[in-house]
């Protein structure tokens, strides 16, 4: 039982120490609304632009998670550290830079690192019991989001934004320590594949793995402009900081609740249920409402924390083990949260308010038909998908 306490045993449980690793590597999407407004404090940057440094970053995490993905154990075995560094680096420098143009290259940089550790750790966590491994990584990101959400604003009014930012460095500091002290962190030996391993995922695991890409991405394009939201809306840092440290609680709590490795409710319904949580804060953000946003905000933590390890767990089981399936799905993680920011700030700088609503709604509807795909029985999603490919033809 020892092997398995959390904390004090970093260095010795190879699966604790990729959780508490991947869940250091995945913190900044938990905190964006937060770090954005002191952001812009910070530098000037104005709030329309936060949809392309959220862009940047996720864009950067998805090229170092595709380097992982199809790289796998021929990456050299110090790459943790090294991507550790790079992110470090990033971070101290981001509260020195005005242009927007350099805020988007080394947000881009912190992005590559975050995404190489964060794909490592997450695809070997996910080896056994993919759902509890996703939730465990989730609860831990969620309750640092919680403590980093409420401190950072007090820290700001404290010391400066600037300062505020520069202690998000602790982040990869600490990916640094963890795998300077634990080895196992790094890739695993290349082995023999067995043959189910070989073989292509089945249909239900691609579909369950499209579901999951819409709903993060939809997610990140809401939640990158959630901070912009309330800043139109007339409310502060503080108000934002208290709502992501609120959201992050009940996202913690709902982390929670689907560990279990057997769901309790239909997949469609999950998508319906979890698609109207994560619009909230599209519909209930009003001037002199913080209540109102705060709610919101807890709304979408509980949609997007239950349909990120439901489905992250759901597809990596159904492929049977694959460790290249395995890896893509921890991949499509960074792919939504590139997606949906770049797509929000196009779609609220071409239309407008109306654009982001209008591309919300389709992205979730899209995810909804893969999770229909998804629950389908096996032989009949096999025939409908052939039907479909007769009619093109």
């Amino acid at each position: 039982m020892e092997g398995r306490r959390l904390l004090p045993l970093w260095a010795t449980d190879r699966t604790t120490a990729c959780i508490v690793a991947a869940a250091l590597a995945l913190l900044q999407p938990g905190i964006d609304p937060v770090f954005l407004t002191l952001l812009s404090a910070a530098t000037g940057l104005a709030p329309s632009d936060h949809g392309w440094i959220v862009g940047a970053t996720q864009g950067g995490m998805a090229i170092g998670a595709v380097l992982v993905w199809r790289g796998g154990a021929r990456l050299p075995q110090g790459t943790p550290a090294v991507a550790s560094l790079v992110a470090l680096a990033a971070s101290l420098l981001t509260p020195a830079l005005e242009e927007l143009e350099a805020l988007v290259a080394i947000r881009g940089l912190f992005g590559i690192g975050m995404g190489i550790a964060y794909t490592h750790a997450m695809s070997m966590a996910a080896s056994h019991r993919p759902t509890g491994a996703y939730g465990a990584v989730f609860l831990i990101q969620l309750l640092l989001s919680t403590l980093v959400a409420l401190a950072l604003p007090a820290i700001g009014d404290a010391t400066g934004p600037a300062a505020a930012l520069r202690l998000l460095a602790l982040a990869p500091v600490a990916l640094l320590l963890l795998a300077a002290r634990s080895p196992s962190v790094g890739p695993a030996p290349a082995r023999t594949l067995a043959p189910d391993e070989r073989t292509a995922p089945p249909l239900h695991a691609w579909a369950l793995a499209a579901a999951l890409f819409c709903f993060i991405a939809a997610t990140m394009m809401i939640w990158s402009f959630a901070g912009a939201l309330a800043m139109a809306a007339g409310m502060g840092d503080n108000v934002v900081g208290t709502a992501v440290a609120i959201g992050s609680l009940v996202g913690a709590l709902t982390a929670l609740a689907v560990m279990r490795e057997h769901a309790v409710m239909p997949l469609p319904l999950t998508g319906l249920l979890s698609g109207l949580c994560l619009l909230a804060p599209l519909a209930l953000t009003r001037p002199g409402e913080p209540a109102l946003f705060i709610l919101a905000i807890g709304l979408l933590n509980i949609g997007s924390t239950a349909t990120i390890i439901r489905f992250s767990g759901l597809a990596t089981s159904a492929a049977d083990g694959s460790p290249l399936f395995r890896r893509f799905v921890a991949c499509v993680h960074s792919l939504g949260m590139i997606a949906g920011p770049v797509a929000g700030s196009m779609l609220s700088d071409g239309f407008g308010a109306q654009g982001l609503v209008d591309g919300a709604l389709a992205t979730l509807a899209c995810g909804c038909i893969a999770l229909l795909m998804a629950a389908l029985p096996r032989g009949r999603s096999l025939r409908l998908v052939r039907g479909v490919d007769e009619i093109i033809a």
